[in-house]
């Protein structure tokens, strides 16, 4: 790609920070027994997220749900394998980086913060936008561009309940000699 070409490119990517890509409500409201199959995966015997009275009685006064499981409750599921997902920003930009050669796509990094436990019946929305693009980059996978997301999540009465960032390195995979792919 020439200097312009790159340039050109640039804008265009550019132009996708700020973007949402979507907004959605978890198809479930927080409950038991999702909070009992999670806890019991990750090995989690704390009572506060398992045993109602032992809940009530503690600190929390009632049964809540790990804060960590803050972002399971809206995934897609399966049907995103299969089905593939909506079209948005996001993907929007996952074809642009495509159409330019950069088809290789590794998660870099996330971060998660929770400003509380989801309490039972609560009902999680998330809104995720596409929050900034670097410039290009020479990795040791190829020459690529890093883009993150923010979701941030609240409760049915737009109450917060935390935020996720989430990077993604788009590159262009090196050649077996250790060049990127034209």
């Amino acid at each position: 790609m020439s200097n312009e070409d790159i340039a050109a490119f640039e804008e265009k990517i550019k132009a996708f920070v700020g973007r949402e890509c979507g907004a959605s409500a978890a198809k479930d409201a927080v409950n038991k027994a999702m909070i009992r199959h999670w806890c019991e995966v990750m090995g989690n015997t704390n009572p506060d997220h398992l045993d109602e009275a032992e809940a009530a009685a503690g600190s929390r006064g009632e049964l809540v749900a790990p804060a960590t499981m803050l972002f399971a409750w809206g995934q897609a599921g399966y049907a995103v394998a299969a089905q593939g997902r909506e079209q948005d920003p996001q993907t929007e930009l996952f074809d642009l980086f495509d159409e330019h050669g950069y088809v290789g796509v590794v998660a870099t990094n996330t971060t998660q913060e929770y400003d509380r436990e989801l309490r039972l019946g609560e009902v999680v929305h998330a809104r995720t936008v596409i929050d900034n693009i670097s410039g290009r980059k020479k990795t040791g996978l190829g020459e690529g561009y890093f883009y993150e997301t923010v979701t941030e999540f609240t409760n049915q009465d737009g109450e917060p309940l935390g935020r996720q960032s989430f990077k993604v390195l788009k590159y262009r995979p090196n050649t077996a000699g250790g060049e990127a792919a034209q």
